[in-house]
């Protein structure tokens, strides 16, 4: 009785950390996954992924974040919405999230790069982390 509990709930706390962090790079380029809200999407620089809100209001939070050895620096976000006439072009510094609210149901592209005076020191470690405050769908 004892071992079954301690496996079950070792199941449970291994979706729970499998839900607290969700690479974009793992998922096969065309392919799509809905996160929890609990979830915070990495996504590599120069990546695009495409983001779908399941409920309105929806918000998200955009930060850059390094990956133990390297450290955050600013990144730069080229973020495409059908429901805008122009790109949005932002500038995102670590520890200040940059908050994207959905107009109603809809899905925008976004596209994270480094300044160019950044490029050389990232070596690859610096990643755009996206989080919502509602479940999410994200495709490659």
């Amino acid at each position: 009785m004892v071992r079954s509990a301690i496996v079950a709930s070792g199941l449970v706390f291994a979706s729970l950390s499998f839900a607290a962090q969700f690479a974009i790079d793992q998922l096969p380029v065309g392919s799509e996954v809905t996160l929890p809200a609990t979830a915070k999407t990495t996504v590599p620089m120069g990546s695009r992924v495409k983001i779908t809100s399941t409920d309105s209001p929806q918000t998200l939070s955009i930060v850059p974040v390094g990956n133990g050895s390297t450290f955050a620096a600013p990144i730069s976000l080229a973020i495409y919405d059908n429901h805008q006439e122009r790109v949005k072009y932002v500038t995102v510094a670590p520890n200040a999230p940059f908050l994207y609210s959905f107009k109603g149901l809809s899905s925008i592209s976004i596209q994270p790069t480094l300044p160019k005076d950044k490029a050389l020191l990232s070596a690859g470690g610096i990643r755009m982390q996206i989080e919502s405050d509602k479940p999410v769908t994200v495709a490659r």
